[in-house]
């Protein structure tokens, strides 16, 4: 697969943000700091390897001057949470991410006897994945080993190993993953949940991964359980329990780091961006004619109908809607060209300034939103 350049894309006319469009916008942000810097908080939406349009956002974003604190994700989301976390460049999240062939994640297919063909195609046909997983008696089509090893030596180059390196990268930074634990049945957020279970529970987990405590667990290995797609991926293990993608549960958490109910209200120090994929193919409504459809519609309606009820409620004028549309990728096309690498980049930069440049967004627009100021 060839490589793509995203400085080219920049180069376009009407891509970059002009000075006169950076200090507009920048005029509706709070005051920097003392040292001068803008932050904020990020929360990134599960989508695959449309994912590539958050890449756009981020440099739009890095146009700004915006460092990030909070930062959180589900799936696709949480690997782009991952490697902002290490607070690699962002010539260097590019010069990475446009070498990366995103096929070689599928190298290890966990059965000769799994015939399926392109992969982008597999969500949308659930019956003969189904009908292939059972006779070759696994839970998913590919091992997430490959995965696993290339995001461990990626977040190595940041020196991001487990979730206490976090903090020691950027003071007060956190990081937080969004998984699915189908043994439970409950949705857990990495590593504050690993917390939560009772103690001797906890004390067999940690010993059972050979940890100290939960900042010890890989970031890696949380992401490779957030992104594990059910029936495309073999699911994860923590412990003895199952895991699989989050986005089941919660695919575009936005709600993770909002005051929780019964605390103190403190106004925001800075914004909280929530950066969703918007695809109108999968957003119509879906047509239901017999038990495949309706398979797949479950499957949809569990990954969207919950994050879309937080969303109205919580949105706040906060969330920057990139349409993915016009790309026609699928979630699992992991034989992703250039061209669509390209295409997907330049939305998540367009959308991103348009969001900013828009006459609702705003400091005080925000504040006021969330319940504070006049």
């Amino acid at each position: 697969m060839s490589n793509w350049y995203p400085q080219q894309i920049l180069q376009e006319p009407g891509v970059r943000m002009s000075a006169t469009e950076r200090q507009t916008i920048l005029s509706k942000f709070p005051p920097p700091d003392e040292n001068n810097q803008i932050y904020a908080d990020a929360i990134f939406e599960g989508g695959g390897v449309r994912g590539v349009a958050f890449l756009g956002a981020l440099r739009c974003c890095s146009d700004l001057g915006i460092r990030w604190r909070k930062l959180a994700g589900t799936s696709a989301g949480a690997i782009t949470a991952a490697v902002l976390a290490t607070d690699l460049s962002m010539d260097d999240l590019e010069e990475i991410l446009g070498q990366l062939d995103y096929s070689i994640f599928l190298t290890q297919k966990n059965s000769p006897l799994i015939l399926n063909g392109d992969p982008a195609d597999d969500l949308q046909s659930p019956a003969w994945t189904l009908l292939f997983l059972t006779i070759s008696r696994q839970m998913g089509e590919y091992s997430s080993q490959p995965f696993r090893q290339w995001l461990e030596a990626t977040l190595g180059r940041g020196n991001l190993h487990s979730f206490a390196d976090v903090k020691q990268i950027v003071k007060d930074r956190e990081l937080k993953v969004v998984i699915s634990n189908l043994t439970r049945g409950e949705m857990l957020v990495i590593p504050d949940d690993l917390h939560r279970r009772e103690s001797a529970d906890s004390d067999a987990l940690y010993e059972n991964l050979q940890l100290k405590s939960a900042e010890d667990f890989s970031v890696a290995e949380a992401v490779r359980l957030s992104m594990s797609i059910p029936l495309f991926f073999e699911p994860g293990k923590l412990g003895n329990d199952l895991i699989v993608d989050g986005g089941i549960l919660s695919n575009f958490p936005l709600w993770i780091y909002d005051r929780q109910s019964g605390s103190t209200p403190v106004a925001p120090r800075w914004f909280t961006f929530g950066f969703r994929l918007v695809d109108t193919g999968i957003e119509n409504q879906m047509k239901i004619n017999n038990p495949v459809s309706m398979l797949s519609a479950m499957f949809t309606t569990m990954m969207k109908a919950r994050d879309r009820y937080h969303q109205r409620e919580m949105d706040k004028g906060r969330v920057i809607n990139i349409d993915v549309t016009e790309a026609q990728v699928t979630t699992t096309d992991f034989h992703l060209d250039a061209a669509s690498k390209a295409n997907l980049y330049r939305l998540g930069y367009l959308y991103t300034k348009r969001f900013f440049l828009s006459s609702n967004f705003s400091w005080e627009k925000h504040l006021k939103a969330r319940g504070f100021g006049e």
